[in-house]
Parts: C-alpha cells; sequence; structure tokens
C-alpha cells in the first residue's frame, strides 16, 4: 500500500487488486497498513492448527434441550470423555455447549441435552422428521466423534466483540460450528491468542456484516503463539478468575456462594481489576508475537476503543453488582436453603460423572480443576477466592484466617463455622414445601431471617432487609419471584411460586422434591388448616361485634370484610387446586419445567403475555393448551392424561416409542 507520489493529499492510497485476496473475503479495507496485510499472506492459518467442527442439530430444542437446573444435577452426567463413556453411565442428561452471550474465559453452561443411548431418540427423530435424508441422522449430527473432547468455544460471529471461552470435557456441542479442537498440548496459548484485542482486531478487518466460520480459521497464527508460556499461564488464571464468578452466580451448576455480603463487591472489583491487567499483559504479548510497529498499534488502538466499551461492559455485569442486588441474592441462597436445595458446609463431590452439592459455601483447590485446567497452587488459589486483598503471611496462609471461618482437612475454605452450617442445614424443609404466614410451621419468612442472621448476624440481617425494602415476608411475597427469580432461571423456576388470586396465601416449592403426594400435603397441611383458622377468626370478630358500638364496632366491620375476602380468596385457590389433584398430577424432571407447570397455570401468577387461540393467556395455559392438542406427546405428562393417543402415534413414530419406553 502507497500513498501516490504526485498527490500528497494523505487520505489518497494506491493497492494492488491481489493484496486485497490476502484478507479473508477480500474486502476493500486499502487503508490496512502493510504490514498487517502480510501477516496475512505469509502466516500459518488458524485452521492449520485447530479445526472447526459442527455439532448437533436436535431439530427440536424445546424437546430435547434444558436449562441444567430443570432436571437438577443428580440427572446429570458430568466429565465424560467421549461417546462410549457417555452411553456407559446410563444417564439422559449431559451438558450442552450452545454458545450465548458475550463472555470470555469461562462460563455459558447454561444448557443440558438429552443424549441418552447415544442420542438414539434424537437420531430416530431426525430420520423420520427430514425423509430426504434416507436414515442418513449423521448429515444433522455432525461429528459426533467430537462430542465430549476438551476445546474452545465462542458465540455467534455476527455479533460484534469476539468471547472465546475454555470448553471443558464432557459437553456436546451445537450445530452452528463455534467450537474448535486444537492440540491439548497448546489449547491454553490458543484461547489467550484468540481473546487478544489485536485478534479480534483482524477478526474485525472484514467490515461485512456476516463473518463465516471459514473466514475465521483463515486468520494468521504466529508460529511463536504455540509456545508462548506466558500467554497460556494467563489464559489459565484468567478462565480461574471466571470461574471464581461462576461459583458466586446462583443458576450455574458451579455455585458454592453468592459474593460475601461484607466484602463482596470490594472483591468483585478486585478480581474485574486482576482481569483486566491479565488481559493486558496477554494483549502485550500477542502485539510482540505478531511483530506489530509502534506506529500500527496506534492505530488499531484507536479503532479498538468502540469495541472496547463493550467488552467493558460485559466484564461489568460479571464482576460487579449493586447493594440491593447482592441482598436478594443472600435472601434467594437463605430461601435455598429453607427449601432444601443448597447444603452448606457439605464436601465437594468426589464421583467424576457428578457435581455439587450447590451452596455448599466451601472453596476447595479442586473446583478450578477442570479437564487440562490444572489446580491451583496455595498462593494462587487464595488470591482467586479471596480477591479483595486481605493481608497474607507466608505462603499466603493468613488471608485464610480472617476471609474464612476455617479450614478443613483437605484444603477447603468455609465461610461460616462449622456450628452455624450445621444450625443452617437443620433450617431445611425435607419435603421443599414453605408457605409466607408468620406462625406458620413452614413458614419460610422466619427461617429465612435466622439463616440469614446465623451467616451475617443482626447487623446483616437488618442491612440485607433495608436493602431489600425494609419488609421480607413482603419482599418474598410479592417481589422476589418476579422481579429476580424468574429472571435469573429465563423463565423456568426453581421454586414454584403457588398464589391465590388476592395473594391471601402464598406458597413455595422446590420443583425437584415435588412428588405425586405434595399438592395433597398443600390441601391438608396447609390450605384446610389456614381455612380453619379463617373461619374461627370470623367466628370470633362477628362474636365481638354483637358487644361492640362505635368506633370499635365500625374497625370490626372492617376487620371482617377483610376476613371475608380472605376466606373467598382460600376458597378460590382449593377449588383450583381440586381440579389439578383431580387429574393425578405427578410431575416428571425429564419433561422439563414449563410442561411440568402447565397444569399448574390457575395456580402461578404467570403473566398473561402471549396470544394463543385468539386470546392472552399466560406461557403456561398456552402449554396446557398445546399439550392437551397432542402438540408434545414426547413428554411423560402427555402418556400420564392421554394414554390412548400417545401409544397411537408412537406406532407410527420410533421417536416417540424410544421416549415412552416402548421400543
Amino acid at each position: 500500500m502507497n500513498r501516490q507520489a504526485h498527490n500528497p493529499a494523505p487520505n489518497v492510497y494506491t493497492v494492488a487488486q491481489r493484496d486485497f485476496r490476502a484478507i479473508p473475503g477480500a474486502p476493500w479495507v486499502y487503508w490496512i497498513p502493510e504490514g498487517i496485510r502480510r501477516l496475512f499472506r505469509e502466516l500459518p492459518k488458524l485452521g492449520e492448527v485447530a479445526q472447526p467442527r459442527q455439532g448437533l442439530a436436535t431439530a427440536d430444542n424445546f424437546r430435547f434441550l434444558r436449562f441444567w437446573w430443570e432436571v437438577g444435577l443428580a440427572r446429570i452426567a458430568f466429565g465424560c470423555r467421549d461417546r462410549e463413556e457417555a452411553r456407559a453411565t446410563g444417564r439422559r442428561w449431559f451438558p450442552y455447549m450452545k454458545g450465548g452471550a458475550y463472555r470470555k474465559w469461562y462460563g455459558n453452561q447454561e444448557y443440558v441435552v438429552n443424549w441418552w443411548n447415544d442420542g438414539v431418540e434424537i437420531k430416530e427423530y431426525i430420520v423420520l422428521r427430514y425423509p430426504y435424508l434416507n436414515g442418513k441422522w449423521e448429515w444433522v449430527v455432525k461429528n459426533t466423534d467430537y462430542y465430549f473432547r476438551e476445546g474452545v468455544t465462542f458465540s455467534d460471529l455476527t455479533s460484534g466483540a469476539l468471547s472465546i471461552r475454555f470448553m471443558p470435557p464432557g459437553f456436546v456441542f451445537d450445530h452452528a460450528g463455534n467450537c474448535l479442537f486444537p492440540e491439548q498440548r497448546y489449547l491454553w496459548e490458543m484461547l489467550g491468542l484468540l481473546n487478544s484485542k489485536f485478534f479480534s482486531h483482524l477478526m474485525h478487518i472484514n467490515p461485512t456484516i456476516h463473518f463465516y466460520i471459514g473466514d475465521f480459521i483463515r486468520m494468521p497464527v504466529p508460529p511463536g503463539a504455540l509456545s508462548s508460556l506466558e500467554l497460556a499461564a494467563h489464559a489459565q488464571t484468567c478462565s480461574r478468575l471466571q470461574m471464581w464468578a461462576s461459583m458466586l452466580t446462583e443458576p450455574t451448576f458451579d455455585f458454592i456462594a453468592p459474593p460475601r455480603w461484607d466484602t463482596g463487591p470490594e472483591d468483585l472489583a478486585a478480581a474485574r481489576a486482576r482481569l483486566q491487567d491479565l488481559e493486558a499483559q496477554i494483549d502485550e504479548e500477542v502485539y510482540r508475537l505478531y511483530g506489530i510497529a509502534a506506529e500500527d498499534r496506534a492505530t488499531i488502538e484507536a479503532e479498538l476503543a468502540g469495541a472496547s466499551n463493550t467488552e467493558d461492559h460485559a466484564t461489568r455485569n460479571t464482576h460487579h453488582l449493586s447493594r440491593t442486588d447482592l441482598a436478594a441474592q443472600w435472601a434467594s441462597y437463605a430461601l435455598g436453603i429453607v427449601l432444601g436445595r443448597f447444603h452448606p458446609g457439605l464436601p465437594r463431590e468426589r464421583d467424576p460423572h457428578k457435581r455439587g452439592p450447590l451452596g455448599r459455601a466451601v472453596f476447595h483447590p479442586e473446583d478450578f480443576a477442570v479437564g487440562s485446567l490444572p489446580a491451583p497452587d496455595e498462593d494462587e488459589f487464595l488470591a482467586l477466592v479471596a480477591p479483595g486483598g486481605r493481608p497474607a503471611g507466608r505462603g499466603g496462609r493468613a488471608a485464610a484466617r480472617p476471609y474464612f471461618a476455617y479450614v478443613d482437612a483437605e484444603g477447603g475454605r468455609h465461610l461460616f463455622p462449622a456450628q452455624v452450617e450445621a444450625r443452617l442445614r437443620e433450617l431445611a424443609i425435607p419435603d421443599g414445601v414453605g408457605v409466607v404466614s408468620p406462625g406458620h410451621p413452614r413458614d419460610v419468612v422466619g427461617r429465612v431471617r435466622e439463616a440469614l442472621t446465623l451467616m451475617w448476624g443482626d447487623d446483616g440481617l437488618e442491612a440485607i432487609t433495608q436493602a431489600l425494602g425494609g419488609d421480607l415476608a413482603r419482599f418474598l411475597e410479592r417481589d422476589f419471584w418476579p422481579k429476580y427469580h424468574m429472571k435469573w432461571y429465563r423463565r423456568r423456576p426453581v421454586y414454584w411460586l403457588l398464589q391465590s388470586p388476592q395473594r391471601a396465601l402464598t406458597i413455595y416449592l422446590h420443583h425437584e422434591a415435588i412428588t405425586p403426594d405434595t399438592l395433597y400435603l398443600v390441601q391438608t397441611e396447609i390450605v384446610k388448616p389456614m381455612q380453619q383458622l379463617l373461619a374461627q377468626r370470623g367466628k370470633s370478630v362477628r362474636e365481638e361485634l354483637e358487644r361492640a358500638e362505635g368506633a370499635a364496632r365500625r374497625r370490626l366491620n372492617k376487620d371482617l370484610d377483610k376476613l371475608i375476602d380472605e376466606i373467598l380468596d382460600m376458597s378460590e385457590f382449593e377449588r383450583r387446586l381440586k381440579r389439578v389433584l383431580e387429574l393425578g398430577y405427578a410431575p416428571d424432571p425429564d419433561d422439563g419445567v414449563l410442561i411440568n407447570m402447565a397444569p399448574l397455570h390457575e395456580l402461578i401468577p404467570w403473566p398473561a403475555k402471549k396470544r394463543y387461540q385468539g386470546r392472552r393467556m399466560s406461557e403456561l395455559e398456552m402449554t396446557w393448551l398445546r399439550l392437551q392438542a397432542g402438540d408434545f406427546d414426547w413428554a411423560k405428562m402427555a402418556m400420564r392424561y392421554w394414554p390412548e393417543r400417545v401409544r397411537e402415534k408412537a406406532k407410527q413414530d420410533r421417536s416417540l416409542a424410544i421416549a415412552h419406553g416402548l421400543a
């Protein structure tokens, strides 16, 4: 590239047409320096050292995919190394890498896929749905030999800033082709290189709207990058920092506890600063490896300024939160303890195919040992889990004393003393059924208060309560479920909120604990006793009315009106509950949260935002109507309610027969 000699104008250039072809897509980017154009001509290409692979297209994600929390940790097989190991587990659900929002280094591990018996149900479904494949399911379910391998993954290339993540072993991956499988010996060097600012700049030299995977693998790779110890070490530390952030995030299967109430914001800020520093060191190393001149780098940094704003925003979302959001997380954690989902103090699961227990509030070095990522040494471990900069003595061990309650025999750092952990576990309601009702044996509000007090003392309870509006009962009754829980869990809630139409009754169910007897328990232990209590109060108020006069009588009349409203509200809830019980309600985790909640649509305050059959309704009611219509006959609930219809369909549909154990 040269400026025209006869024209001194600084913005006029001459470029040979063949030079445009050096860059993937041959874009007319005449302004880029010759030094960068040379990289595309002379360096090896990414596809020569890490081949992309397309993965699974289920053809029906609603049927075959779930968020992991819909089926629960116990039903998922983690860490399988190949298809045979996965088949041998006998499990139905396996981690599924599906892309997701902007996130570097680690994360976006939300989905599981039905890959029972090497995906036989999916394969049969695809063969039936696409007859033109002539039984060749592998034309859609591609590269199955790469399933469960370790690699790197990234989100849609057209979405803006590039974010590359470590994909641990044990995942089936999506069909979009967003996975690369470099040789394991330089996986971490590759991850560091791809997450650098300069590589992102190379990616976006092509200004077209779409940037295809074929263009991606033609990106130049400096040979020295594959042996850079600095790149590998920094990439591993960055990945661990994002793993630590995942451990503080409730809707992940890594979840250990929320950020500390006392130092959480400072810890997150310190971790974010460290991550940014490491990423800056990676950028320096990558510029050096590519041999970018100082003047070219200045131009690149200016062009990257806009993109870095996007990246910084995503980083802030990972490592920053308000005190109100932090309070909501701790209230949710306490509720999870009360409903039996979180188990403070229990040791980490040792089975290679299992994870958990969730919410154990204990950090262990082995939590960070995933695939080829080794466990950190003692100093690095403490820098990860206690990032707020506590003064450390020799070896960093002094940091464990003020930051953690105690260290167990295996090196696990416990947030709370052993006696507190034991008392917290005792607060759990064994069957996962709680009610917002002071004085009731199943009242969750009192137990949540006690849990927060045990963890953070009276001052902590008061501060958390004030951050949530000053009334914990009101927060759990009105705000927590619609404003926080439903958002966190992508409208597939772990705790189900049953409410009477006027909120005279509010019940929480932990969906993993629901059995065919749960709704009968709600009827006999919650609804009936509360109806009797309201009736007794009504009788008492009427007796007082007979003797009262003046202002006292007016007050009692208001009390009676309120009681009558509550009695009517409770009666309506009971009528709706009976309609569900008459169907013989029995959920199955394999069906997913939406289908399992659908028969309860009259009991759950789900907003009516869908239009179906000419009217507005909730997503739950729409799902129930579609279930009745036969749209989801693969579900266990369909077989339970309409067995003749499902069995008849299964005669012509082998995938349905497999789903219901008829093949």
